[in-house]
């Protein structure tokens, strides 16, 4: 996928959206430029990233909103789900908090366990997104 195939793609994502968030929330890494480009599209200033991490088959919440969220319409983006075990803890994290909270991300697979309430597709395979090629990183990550 190209930088220009992944714009096109969040364009249509945002125009699936029939949710007006006061704030987006990135699970962190794969959400981060998703999450950036939604509160473009939907011109959306508050932007939050919480980072979940895998220890074996279980998920940890390692960073968290630390600021007041109850009441807020929060949409929680990823870029896509092969289990969703993550952008399930996030959203219960989240509600948790007294959040509103709506999901979305580009692509999910067969085997998630969740439903994002917006997404483009569904796919048999893992989506190689552009900052994940070698072209997108810098000489010196390579050395």
């Amino acid at each position: 996928m190209t930088w220009d195939e992944f714009d096109t793609e969040m364009k249509a994502l945002a125009g699936k959206l029939d949710y007006k968030p006061s704030g987006i929330v990135a699970v962190v890494r794969g959400g981060l430029v998703p999450a950036r480009l939604l509160a473009r599209d939907l011109h959306v200033k508050d932007v939050y990233a919480i980072t979940v991490r895998r220890v074996g088959e279980e998920r940890k919440l390692t960073v968290d909103i630390v600021e007041d969220i109850s009441g807020r319409h929060l949409l929680l983006v990823e870029d896509m789900l092969e289990t969703g075990r993550g952008l399930i803890l996030a959203k219960e994290t989240l509600e948790a908090k007294g959040a509103i909270v709506k999901t979305a991300c580009l692509y999910i697979m067969p085997t998630s366990e969740i439903k994002p309430d917006f997404y483009l597709k569904e796919v048999e395979d893992v989506v190689r997104f552009p900052w994940e090629s070698p072209r997108a990183r810098p000489k010196e990550i390579d050395r």
